[in-house]
């Protein structure tokens, strides 16, 4: 891809990154400042500060938060093989091992706000520059991802995702001056988008593709061709790994993923099956950003201006969910609701592009720049209402989500410190779990276990308890109703045992 081919010169007039402000814009200082209060007050009333300050950490994100050989936790090179994690595990190496869950959370936070900065930052450059008011929305809508939410309780796992998108994100509009460093910049953020997890490089196209504006549709297909190319060389390069490391030339698929290959007819039914079903399982939670999505979509068609974004936007969200689609059919591999980060930006982008400076879409290369005509579009005013309907909505998901995941964090947590009080000077129990025999060998029994496990270990640093055997889980049994935390008494000069019962798995699971 040349220089020539790929060149974006029509993205980023001159009076954009100069320091030349068109007629009307808003000071860059009053921008920036509205970012970090919108952020920052979008933290607060999302709840998502409870969650960065005192976490709810799910079950296998242990594996990056503790030291390798840690009781009750994978060593992370399992997710290598399994997965391609290779810069999770990098992370895991340098910084996450040696923090705590609660420095965890609070650098996914940071990453997670720089990165909703970056992608504001790209609308604006792209000009998306609505009112004040309008913007704060925008900013609000744009971090209250009710997907993105589901991410929150694997801070040590997913940090690198976070950092690699944001990095990415900041990087674009510097990169797409130039067609080489564009080209760069595809490969590279694809290569790092295959080595983390969850799958960030998705978004990281219709971002692309968005920054675009209406450029011509030959460079919007290069630009695709150059994220495919990208994401190939990721591919590559996490085989390679596993090769060079583990002997194994691709990934290892954990079998719980119960993977499908594409050998017959057959088994593409299976696998075009599994697609609808988790495609419909997924719109249907997500209904009304779908039904925002179609009437921003419908709306936008019917705008001379707003039609040829638009159009470049489908095409990126038809690669999108054709990736996903391919996937599945090829492997009978289903990428779970939390991982379909994109689909947010089907709708938050979609309005967004109503919303575009009047003044700067009708910019020729050369000339004067009109001014902003007074009042407000009808299409504006609706943008607003479908922006705030997004945001509200939005907030209202992660304050439930949170909600309900802080609520488990705090019952877990009290078992624990009940069932490992003792009188200063004492010794500390010895706590031992009991668990439903008819929901031990059931997922949401394991995990749920995990987390009181883990739970335990932090009220007795780092000393993790162990499972109860014969008579001790009989007792526990017949004396649970009193409580969840049961008191086995003691033998003789050893310490006393105490019994604690895993709750049943909590809705939300």
């Amino acid at each position: 891809m040349s220089a020539t081919t790929m060149s974006t010169e029509t993205i980023a007039p001159a009076s954009e990154g100069r320091g030349v402000r068109p007629p009307g814009a808003t000071p860059r200082l009053g921008v920036r400042l509205r970012v970090v209060a919108v952020i920052a007050a979008a933290f607060l009333v999302t709840e998502g500060v409870a969650q960065a300050v005192t976490p709810f950490i799910r079950q296998d994100d242990w594996a990056f938060l503790l030291p390798e050989g840690s009781p009750g936790a994978v060593p992370p090179s399992y997710y290598n093989v399994s997965e391609g994690r290779w810069l999770n595990s990098g992370w895991w190496w340098l910084v996450g091992q040696h923090g705590t869950v609660t420095t965890a959370a609070l650098t996914y936070a940071a990453a997670y706000a720089l990165l909703v900065a970056g992608i504001w930052r790209l609308l604006h450059r792209a000009g998306v520059r609505p009112r004040p008011a309008v913007d704060a929305l925008l900013g609000v809508a744009l971090f209250a991802s009710p997907v993105w939410v589901q991410l929150l309780y694997w801070p040590g796992a997913l940090t690198p995702s976070a950092l690699v998108a944001a990095g990415a994100v900041w990087l674009l509009p510097r990169a797409a001056r130039s067609g080489r460093w564009l080209a760069v910049w595809l490969v590279l953020s694809g290569i790092a988008a295959v080595l983390t997890y969850p799958p960030i490089a998705l978004v990281l196209l219709v971002l692309a593709v968005v920054s675009l504006r209406d450029a011509p549709w030959r460079r919007v297909l290069l630009v695709v061709a150059g994220w495919a190319a990208g994401l190939a060389a990721g591919v590559a390069v996490a085989y390679a790994l596993n090769w060079v490391v583990n002997g194994h030339f691709g990934i290892e698929v954990a079998a719980w993923r119960q993977a499908n290959p594409l050998t017959s007819l057959d088994a593409l039914g299976v696998n075009a099956g599994r697609w609808l079903s988790a495609a419909g399982s997924l719109w249907a939670a997500q209904w009304w950003v779908a039904l925002v999505a179609v009437v921003a979509v419908a709306l936008g068609w019917r705008d001379p201006l707003v039609r040829p974004r638009l159009q470049r936007l489908l095409l990126a969200l038809a690669v999108a969910c054709g990736v996903d689609a391919a996937q599945t059919l090829a492997t009978g591999l289903v990428t779970e609701a939390r991982g379909q980060l994109w689909t947010w930006f089907a709708a938050v982008l979609a309005v967004a592009l109503l919303l575009v400076d009047r003044g700067a879409g009708s910019r020729a290369r050369v000339g004067p720049v009109p001014t902003r005509q007074p009042g407000i579009p009808p299409t504006a005013r609706v943008a607003t209402a479908l922006l705030a309907v997004l945001a509200g909505c939005g907030v209202l998901t992660w304050r439930a989500d949170i909600g309900r995941h802080q609520d488990t964090r705090r019952q877990y947590a009290a078992m624990a410190e009940a069932a490992t009080a003792h009188p200063t000077g004492t010794a500390p129990p010895t706590v031992v779990v009991y668990q439903d025999p008819a929901l031990k060998d059931t997922r949401s029994g394991r995990l749920m276990a995990s987390t009181l496990f883990m739970a335990v270990r932090l009220e007795q640093d780092g000393r993790v308890p162990r499972w109860c055997i014969g008579i001790e889980c009989r007792e526990i049994a017949a004396r649970s109703t009193a409580g969840p935390v049961v008191d086995l008494g003691r033998a003789g000069s050893l310490p006393g045992i105490v019994g604690i019962v895993v709750p049943a798995p909590p809705g939300w699971i």
